[in-house]
């Protein structure tokens, strides 16, 4: 009786003791396939985060502005201090100081004479009564000739007509004072006039180096929408080739292997 039960007892812990060692074994061998799996997800994530980050600097390359030179300067980009520098033809840099340098002196000679126009006006009067004052005088002495010659000089109507003379000139003289106000004034605005028109010249001239600026811009946009669109289509195949299922069949394989240690060590059913 002792001896049924000792067998009893040892076919128990024979039975069991093989299930247990097969679910260790089963348990292990699952968990380093779920523990392969998870590496190969990590290295395969950080090799397409890589290779998305190794496109996306490429296209942001291919994006920058391209340098643009020609007769008329140049136009450059810095990327590292992300600077635009534009430069003029040494040609066209002379033209430009030139501008610049009579806009100056035409400014300055408007602000003098917009200062006082009164005193512009009488100093252009004076300017031209130099040329007339040669000739208001002989016109006296003609007549003063005239009348000695014909017994009128000093007489009431040789004074009467010498007045009249005066009277002819100091009307012509005012006739110019009041035109000279109005050329004080028009030099001034013509003067105002070209200044602007040289700064307006050197402003212009900017101009050209900026358009060169502006077809660098365009070309490096235009590479720079075409490498978008291939490191989009990069990134995509970067994405399927580096899914994170590489080791997942190993997984399910090397589980698998416990069911065949646990077979293995079951012992045989007798018929």
């Amino acid at each position: 009786m002792l001896g049924g039960l000792f067998d009893a007892v040892g076919n128990f812990f024979t039975k069991n003791a093989s299930d247990l060692v097969g679910a260790a074994i089963g348990g292990g061998l699952s968990y380093l396939g779920a523990s392969q799996k998870a590496d190969a997800a990590t290295a395969a994530a950080q090799a397409q985060a890589d290779a998305m980050r190794a496109n996306a600097a490429a296209a942001e390359a291919a994006a920058q502005p391209w340098g643009v030179g020609s007769l008329g300067g140049t136009a450059g980009f810095d990327e590292a201090s992300r600077t635009a520098l534009l430069n003029l033809s040494p040609e066209l840099q002379n033209i430009y100081a030139g501008a610049l340098e009579r806009s100056g002196l035409w400014g300055t000679q408007a602000l003098a004479l917009g200062a006082d126009p009164f005193e512009s006006a009488n100093r252009l009067y004076d300017i031209q009564q130099q040329y007339w004052d040669p000739k208001e005088a002989q016109l006296r002495t003609d007549l003063e000739s005239r009348l000695l010659a014909q017994g009128r000089l000093g007489t009431t109507g040789g004074q009467r007509t010498m007045g009249e003379l005066e009277e002819s000139i100091g009307a012509l003289q005012q006739a110019r004072r009041n035109e000279s106000m109005s050329q004080a004034q028009s030099l001034v605005n013509e003067l105002l006039g070209r200044e602007t028109s040289d700064i307006g010249q050197a402003v212009g001239l900017l101009n050209i180096p900026l358009q060169q600026a502006n077809v660098g811009m365009g070309l490096g946009g235009q590479l720079g929408d075409a490498a978008a669109t291939a490191m989009s289509a990069r990134n995509a195949a970067a994405a399927t080739r580096y899914q994170p299922q590489a080791l997942s069949a190993s997984g399910t394989a090397l589980s698998g292997l416990g069911g065949l240690f646990l077979d293995r060590l079951r012992p045989e059913k007798k018929e």
